[in-house]
């Protein structure tokens, strides 16, 4: 295997890895402190009495985040262009905002969680709180990580057969419809476009990992680069 497309299938194959274990913790853990839990309740309960679980799950997503990145820079420097350093810039942007995000769920939210269950009027505050930091989260870093997905999946159509590039052109729309309904501040929507999402995205980096371990031309993507 050329040592290229070595890297980009450790690269896939990590980001697989960990969005596969993110998207679980999402599933079992974060839905339940999430505004997806609709008894507010419970959602505060669950915040206080399993920070913890709370915490881990959150730092997978750290991870999935640090993940893609590296598989986006990877996957740019076999090609060249403007576009495809547009692309890595903007995840490089995004890497900011999500972590931030990130922070005020882990480090700020089960202390306001606490103070919520006590005093009904802190209520206002924490769901305040909760909303900037989906904001940060799900529509800025989404949306600038779901623009990356479709720039370079247009890039490097030609390097890989119609299914690799298509699944990742889905990453990036839906993406994009998570960061419209996490401004719109739709449960309902976020929660339709992550069921399309997280499956598409796994099945992009499956493919790409797939094809890199099969040793496809990857000199491919530069002519083809080239030529735009």
């Amino acid at each position: 295997m050329k040592p290229a497309n070595s890297q980009l299938r450790i690269a896939s194959v990590l980001a697989l890895v960990l969005h596969l274990i993110a998207g679980v913790g999402m599933a079992l853990i974060l839905a339940k402190g999430l505004g997806t839990n609709t008894d507010v309740e419970a959602r505060l309960n669950f915040l206080v009495q399993h920070r913890t679980a709370w915490t881990f799950a959150w730092l997978t997503w750290t991870a999935a985040a640090v993940s893609i990145l590296y598989f986006y820079l990877v996957l740019s420097s076999l090609a060249s262009g403007p576009v495809v350093r547009l692309a890595v810039l903007l995840t490089a942007s995004a890497i900011g905002p999500d972590l931030a995000g990130q922070v005020a769920q882990i480090g700020v939210l089960p202390d306001m969680a606490a103070r919520a269950l006590v005093h009904i009027s802190d209520r206002d505050l924490f769901f305040l709180l909760d909303r900037i930091a989906v904001l940060m989260s799900g529509y800025l870093a989404n949306g600038l990580y779901s623009l990356s997905a479709i720039l370079l999946s247009w890039c490097t159509r030609t390097a890989f057969p119609a299914r690799v590039w298509a699944a990742g052109l889905i990453v990036g729309v839906s993406g994009l419809m998570l960061s419209v309904a996490a401004l719109q501040d739709s449960v309902r929507g976020m929660f339709c476009s992550n069921v399309v999402l997280v499956p598409f995205l796994l099945i992009w980096l499956a493919m790409v990992a797939y094809y890199a371990g099969s040793g496809f031309d990857s000199l491919a993507i530069a002519r083809a680069s080239a030529k735009r």
